[in-house]
């Protein structure tokens, strides 16, 4: 998991920032080109190369240089890690420091902190601080593209061309893999079998593997009705990609699940049923890292967590504003409740408009709108 991030000069994050994440809920809010992707994506590329669960011994300095360099251009589909640094940064460098943990890796064993230049490749990553060892736990990231539907094609031009793919969807196929490949399902843990109880009740079926390698979602008692994957609702898609992870173990307890905007395409009358996934995970123990543009999303699940069975789940709320001409860097806020990150541009428009279509007189009296 993650629990600390400092970055400075990096793409949009132009002054220093500092921002905490807990085990349970983060909930990353903000406007287009705010950098919400961008720290998401820059998250999930530490904890990735946080992960190493088999390594004994630590290789030479430069080559986990090397190794972080490609984790970052993987995470952000990059051609050149110079394209990371903001334009406007100071010396032309961007600094991020970080400190992840798990459960064999307490606070401050897995601290890390690097920098890198606009001028240069390759040399131009240096590691000022490193871990004193590895994770066993995992990290999984469900991105805007939805990637079930065209698995087999991403599949097989990852392994020939797996540059063409960025990290984050190549790395779900991997993990997707495990369903088809996988003869016997683990067992899994009481909290994450609820989850995925509640991932069939939104799919109201389940999602399996055809011997083609294709997904299907089988409906009905016994599973006789297959429906395949392009005649599915858009809005289960991605809630059903998470079904697989949890399904065939790729997902566990002390994992980290980044999921980009997850009330994309699915009906407002389903986002109570996916808050209540999104806390029984945080209550099963996996991290999640989540941004939305969505109000009732955002309400749903403040209402949740004040509930008896979710006070107890952490929670963070990061609010981002994107640069302005009285504020020339992106500007974060973060607590416990969306009141400490005060009014947020994408939020507030949903708002005023709730407002305003409530005041609207009624056409069927007659009267004329403003």
């Amino acid at each position: 998991m993650i629990r600390q991030l400092t970055v400075s000069g990096f793409t949009t994050f132009l002054d220093e920032v500092r921002l905490e994440f807990v085990p349970g809920i983060n909930v990353i809010l903000g406007g287009n080109d705010s950098g919400k992707s961008h720290l998401m994506r820059l998250c999930y590329a530490l904890c990735r190369w946080g992960e190493k669960s088999l390594r004994r011994d630590f290789p030479e300095l430069w080559a986990e240089e090397e190794r972080l360099r490609r984790h970052l251009l993987r995470a952000f589909g990059a051609r050149q890690l110079s394209s990371l640094v903001s334009r406007r940064a100071a010396h032309g460098s961007a600094q991020v420091s970080t400190s992840l943990y798990g459960a064999k890796a307490p606070v401050g064993c897995v601290d890390l902190s690097f920098s890198f230049h606009r001028e240069g490749e390759g040399s131009g990553l240096s590691i000022g601080i490193m871990p004193d060892r590895f994770l066993q736990e995992r990290a999984l990231f469900i991105p805007l593209r939805e990637v079930l539907t065209l698995y087999p094609c991403y599949v097989q031009v990852g392994k020939r061309y797996p540059d063409l793919l960025d990290g984050p969807t190549w790395d779900l196929c991997c993990a997707l893999e495990e369903e088809r490949t996988s003869k016997q399902r683990p067992e899994l843990e009481p909290g994450l079998r609820r989850v995925l109880r509640l991932t069939e009740a939104l799919l109201q079926g389940k999602l399996g593997c055809e011997s083609g390698g294709r997904f299907v979602l089988q409906r009905g008692q016994g599973g006789e009705e297959a429906v395949e994957l392009g005649l599915m609702a858009e809005g289960y898609k991605r809630p059903g990609t998470l079904n697989l992870l949890i399904g065939n173990g790729s997902l566990r307890s002390g994992d980290t699940l980044f999921w980009d905007e997850p009330e994309l395409n699915l009906n407002a009358a389903h986002l109570p049923l996916l808050c209540g996934l999104l806390l029984g995970l945080g209550e099963a123990g996996v991290q999640v890292i989540l941004s939305t543009h969505s109000l009732f999303l955002l309400r749903e699940l403040v209402i949740r967590l004040s509930r008896r069975e979710g006070r107890e789940i952490p929670r963070r709320f990061i609010g981002l504003r994107a640069p302005s001409e009285l504020f020339g860097a992106v500007q974060v806020q973060s607590g416990e409740t969306p009141d400490e990150i005060g009014p947020l541009e994408s939020l507030e428009a949903e708002m005023e408009q709730a407002d305003r279509y409530l005041r609207m007189p009624s056409l069927s009296h007659g009267h004329d709108a403003d």
